[in-house]
């Protein structure tokens, strides 16, 4: 049995483990929403490239943003740094073991940068740093699963990782070290030792997003034990804005929904508004398995219908029926009508869908206008059912957008924007309910929905259709109560940056509310 944490959280899993899953937990006992499994520090962490390299990079110190070609360096290994006085240029949890080994490269470039600063080398070196400077760090990294199995010379995944991180470290520095250096930091150094903390680095790690568009990966000793599961039963969050640097990038893991005694904790490794075969691929490509989980073995997703096609009809025409997996778990099935006897085979309907998100990412990319989004809701409509992932991504844009504009404001646009807010809030409720991996979402739609509700109010009692205040307040009532879940669903948010931005929008907007309330005599 394990301990929730080094703060002395009470006994609340148990470690199990089997061949299929590995290493696993499980409760210890019954848990409730909001109780604290595991709070933990990170074994190892270290900063990933940012989206244009060439542009701007993450300082090895502290993981601002730098510009690429004009930020300063490090004096001893030419890294690019927010300033020569940064703290964790000497810090070793930072940047201040791997500079001896970097440093066996000391001079700078200024062209192809990208290529000569890899970031996503440091953290596999960080991690083979631990063997001498922590070697209890050292064991429990090395527990963990790096499916070496799926791993071999010749796959994707190792050619990459040989290209871009190993060849790359062992050529450009641990080569050129001098033996001194490397017997002081190294009990081992291999191509196959650097090769599994890439296999551990792919198959545990977490993404933590700084303030300021830079990105880390970390590893968690207990937190990377959770399993895998389409309905997650847990949420986690890093202490970001913490000003006890002891404490920087503490994970807690909360539970979101009743877990029994017995039954298994479990988080999500993919997107939850996913459809189970993008979900069942991604996990297949990434983290080595099948999911064969509540949800992926629902033809109708727990009855959200997020895949479903409507029916594509035969030479006679089609029905009104949907189209939906015979066997979700296969990678190969048919698509069968709910309601005649047409079938379509899986990779017709991969096709369809594929070009389908295509078409949705590239209006999305170019701010999309109402317009556009609403050509395209319109043309995708004739495919897919009303709820499908595809159609749920154009709702979710254009409900932030009816409502901000004079042309968008009238009582049907209106009335349009609260329907789709509320089928919207219904389908992610039913995919997570405890807000484990949907609380933005949850959060903007049932703002979006307050402030239709809001508006809707103020244009009847201005145009005349409502005589009394008191036939508002039914609105104005649920209006308030849309913002009050809002802000409920942020709770575990407000120490990550996207997080926190939105609940100061929804405050904002919950002052201005109760401002016009005041200012009406309306007592909500």
């Amino acid at each position: 049995m394990g301990k929730g944490s080094e703060n002395g959280v009470s006994e609340v899993f148990e470690v199990h483990k089997s061949e299929e899953l590995g290493r696993y937990l499980v409760a210890a006992r019954d848990l409730t929403p909001g109780e604290v499994i595991v709070t933990e520090l990170p074994l190892v962490f270290g900063p990933k490239a940012m989206i244009d390299p060439e542009a701007s990079m993450p300082c090895v110190g502290c993981y601002k943003p730098v510009f690429t070609d004009i930020g300063e360096r490090c004096s001893r290994c030419g890294w690019p740094v927010c300033s020569g006085n940064c703290p964790g240029l000497k810090d070793p949890r930072h940047h201040g073991l791997e500079c001896d080994i970097l440093s066996a490269r000391p001079e700078c470039v200024l062209d192809n940068m990208a290529e000569y600063y890899r970031h996503d080398a440091l953290l596999p070196l960080r991690c083979v740093l631990l063997q001498n400077t922590n070697p209890e760090k050292w064991r429990q990294l090395l527990e963990l699963q790096s499916h070496m199995e799926y791993r071999i010379p010749g796959s994707d995944l190792y050619d990459e990782a040989d290209e871009f991180i190993v060849e790359y470290l062992i050529n450009s520095f641990i080569s050129k070290l001098e033996d001194s250096i490397k017997k002081k930091y190294f009990k081992e150094i291999s191509k196959e030792l650097l090769h599994r903390m890439c296999g551990i680095i792919d198959t545990n790690a977490l993404e933590i997003r700084l303030p300021g568009g830079s990105e880390l990966n970390a590893l968690y000793a207990t937190t990377c034990l959770l399993e895998h599961s389409c309905i997650p039963n847990t949420k986690h969050v890093f202490g970001l804005f913490t000003k006890d640097k002891s404490e920087l990038y503490r994970i807690t893991l909360k539970v979101v929904v009743p877990i029994m005694k017995g039954h298994h904790i479990a988080t999500m490794y993919s997107h939850a508004l996913w459809g189970t075969q993008a979900r069942r691929q991604h996990l297949k490509d990434t983290k080595y398995f099948t999911c064969k989980c509540q949800r992926c073995s629902d033809p109708t997703e727990l009855g959200t219908y997020l895949s479903a096609m409507k029916c594509f009809g035969d030479d006679k025409g089609s029905c009104d029926g949907i189209h939906l997996p015979e066997d979700p778990l296969d990678e190969e099935t048919d698509w069968a009508c709910s309601k005649c006897t047409v079938k379509v085979n899986n990779s017709q309907i991969n096709m369809l869908i594929s070009q389908m998100g295509e078409e949705v990412e590239n209006v999305q990319m170019m701010g999309g206008s109402v317009t556009m989004l609403e050509n395209l809701l319109c043309r995708l409509s004739t495919f897919l059912h009303p709820n499908h992932y595809h159609l749920y991504s154009i709702k979710h844009s254009l409900v932030q957008l009816y409502g901000r504009q004079p042309s968008y404001m009238s009582g049907e646009i209106l009335d349009k924007k609260i329907k789709m807010c509320k089928d919207l809030i219904a389908i992610t409720t039913t995919l997570d309910p405890g807000n484990a991996r949907l609380s933005l979402y949850s959060a903007v739609l049932q703002h979006e929905l307050h402030s239709a509700l809001l508006l809707l109010s103020k244009k009847a009692k201005s145009d005349g259709s409502i005589k009394t205040i008191d036939e508002i307040i039914p609105l104005l009532s649920e209006a308030k109560l849309s913002l009050d879940k809002a802000l409920a669903s942020l709770k575990d948010d407000i120490e990550e940056t996207s997080g926190k931005k939105l609940y100061e929008v929804i405050e904002s907007s919950k002052k201005e509310f109760d401002k016009y309330c005041k200012e009406k005599k309306i007592n909500i």
